[in-house]
């Protein structure tokens, strides 16, 4: 395609009328003829398929494709240096060409500048020195004389060309390209991890979470090796989890191999196991089957899991959201549940198993609670024939006074209602005394008979407060100083859900233990470097989102908040930007726009788990 404009453009401005506007549609179609659609394409999207396919030549054609983008590029980049100085010099009077070749050169775009301008800035495009302030002062003089009324006619192709020259940088030839080749081979970090210096800090993250993943985006740009370890070879967006339990979304659509995350990164190991012991003094952590790592700074991110306030054995009959097994395995459960009431007859048994009760009122259980009465009375309700599903019993069991607690009263009310119009049944200040596999007790007195119960109640921390020996609150999380570094180790961190720190405490949320992630990395950064020290980490509330059903939800942002179908809208926006990964958001949103016009799920599988 552009090929077929570049032709078209170079014979109007060969043979028909001559325009300042023709040479740089010229300039700008041959960059992108040499170097392709870039991101955000098919053929970019399509380009490792079509290399491994059947399809005659396909691979040869990508090889080519790739092999432009890489060698002519900045070929093309010189020839934009060396056409705009030419244009700066006749402008300074320096250079008398031919009519003939003056028509091709973009003396009209830079008509109006001072001659000394002219000239340094043609000398500093000539040597390819600081090309991007050259190209920013371009644009910036082009744009003052389009505001001022200096050139009327001047149309933004030349800007839009200044700017891409800004940003792809000199090209061949040039005094910046030696600079950055200079850089990439003795500072930045594309290369495989063995040719990192072994004199470089030794940085090890334990997580892959929010946190974990936060911080390793900003280590991997310093001069250190990152080891970055978790148990699970995946990141998963945890807050759509849910969608997962209630047969909306696959795991694959929530979940992103973290290897691939930091696979352009050369000083970033990824590594795959579960981490049992460290010694602080020694600097050693262990993992997996006695394998050891020695570090010189270490980054606790190990989130949390469920906690049952000491009655454990609920765990057995009221299974919690933390991973995708969970994920999958709730899913399996509520589906089972709607399958075996279709082949029974005793009416007390159907109705048990049609009745869903979610123990926790906060986000979580919410978004549940929604989602399986959707589910019941959208979804599945024409599928069967000897139940009506839209008669299952969804109840939400809070023992707070309201649900959603951390949200402004209004707000819970209006979830409340929400829940309630779905045909939730929402019970507050109701505390669990007993679950079992038939029933959930609540207070003394009352009852629920079910078979399916989930919990959304509690969590605890992980371990890291054993591994280490330090101090932890109730719950398990290791007490950090204001600077999120464990007292006492000054090369140990903690964050997210890992992490309490009396004097700030900080809410369990993702954007705290992103922000958290990023805080330390840049600790490290001065440490490493010789900055300043940052003032003791804040956290800055970026409001909190929840979701009830298809076109409700709430949102607070303290000084804005909403609900209703707007805010659902927003709650949709935010977790597909927060996503992991092009092909994650695409998959996500084509899911829910296909559930929302069919009211249909699209991964309604029950998954056995495998028995010798």
């Amino acid at each position: 395609a552009a090929f077929a404009l570049l032709v078209l453009t170079v014979l109007a401005q060969a043979v028909y009328v001559p325009t300042a506007s023709n040479l740089f549609i010229i300039a700008l179609l041959t960059l992108t003829l040499v170097r392709g659609s870039g991101a955000l394409s098919l053929d970019r999207m399509f380009a490792a398929g079509l290399r491994q396919s059947a399809l005659p030549l396909a691979a040869r054609a990508v090889e080519l494709g790739e092999w432009s983008a890489a060698r002519l590029t900045p070929l093309v980049l010189l020839c934009w240096r060396v056409w705009l100085a030419a244009g700066l010099l006749v402008i300074a009077g320096w250079l008398d060409p031919a009519p003939e070749l003056a028509l091709w050169l973009p003396t009209a775009a830079v008509t109006g500048l001072p001659l000394i301008t002219a000239l340094a800035l043609a000398a500093l495009l000539l040597a390819g020195c600081i090309v991007p302030v050259a190209a920013a002062m371009l644009a910036l003089a082009g744009g003052a004389m389009m505001v001022m009324g200096m050139q009327p006619d001047l149309t933004p192709f030349p800007l839009f060309l200044f700017v891409m020259l800004g940003l792809r940088g000199a090209g061949y030839l040039s005094i910046d390209r030696a600079v950055d080749g200079w850089l990439e081979a003795d500072v930045l970090f594309d290369r495989d991890y063995s040719d990192i210096p072994a004199d470089w800090p030794h940085v090890v993250v334990v997580g892959a979470g929010f946190g974990g993943l936060a911080c390793v985006a900003r280590l991997k740009n310093l001069p250190v090796r990152v080891t970055l370890i978790d148990r699970r070879n995946h990141h998963l967006f945890q807050p759509l989890l849910y969608q997962v339990a209630t047969a909306t979304l696959s795991p694959a659509d929530i979940a992103t191999p973290i290897r691939s995350l930091f696979r352009g990164d050369g000083n970033v190991r990824v590594v795959m196991g579960q981490v049992t012991a460290i010694d602080p003094a020694a600097r050693t952590l262990n993992y997996g089957d006695g394998h050891c790592l020695k570090w010189d700074r270490l980054v606790l991110a190990t989130g949390a899991a469920h906690s049952y306030f000491g009655r454990d054995e609920w765990g057995a009959f009221a299974p919690g959201l933390k991973s995708v097994e969970d994920g999958v395995a709730v899913r399996s459960h509520i589906l089972r549940a709607f399958e075996m009431a279709e082949t029974l007859e005793d009416p007390e048994r159907i109705r048990r198993l049609l009745t869903f009760v979610i123990v926790g009122g906060g986000p979580t259980g919410v978004e549940l609670a929604g989602a399986i009465a959707e589910l019941a009375r959208m979804s599945v309700a024409r599928e069967f024939r000897a139940i009506n599903p839209a008669q299952a019993r969804v109840v939400l069991v809070q023992s707070g006074e309201r649900i959603l607690p951390a949200f402004a009263p209004a707000l819970s009310h209006s979830a409340t209602r929400s829940l309630e119009g779905l045909g939730v049944e929402v019970r507050t200040q109701a505390r669990v005394t007993a679950i079992t596999a038939t029933h959930v007790s609540i207070g003394e007195t009352k009852r629920i008979e079910t078979e399916t119960v989930l919990w959304a109640a509690g969590v605890v921390a992980s371990p890291a407060a054993q591994w280490l020996g330090a101090r932890a609150d109730r719950a398990g999380r290791v007490e950090v100083d204001p600077f999120l570094r464990v007292p006492d180790m000054p090369n140990v961190f903690a964050i997210g859900d890992t992490a309490t720190c009396v004097d700030n405490p900080v809410p369990g949320l993702a954007p705290a233990a992103k922000q958290g992630g990023q805080y330390v990395a840049r600790l490290i950064e001065t440490e490493l470097l010789g900055k300043p020290m940052p003032p003791a980490f804040a956290y800055r509330h970026q409001g909190s989102l929840a979701t009830i059903g298809r076109k409700a939800a709430v949102a607070d942002f303290g000084w804005f908040r909403i609900g209703g179908t707007a805010a659902w809208w927003l709650w949709g926006l935010i977790h597909i930007g927060f996503l992991s990964g092009t092909r994650n958001r695409a998959t996500v949103a084509v899911n829910w726009v296909w559930n929302f016009f069919t009211l249909q799920s699209g991964a309604r599988l029950i998954s056995e788990p495998r028995t010798r």
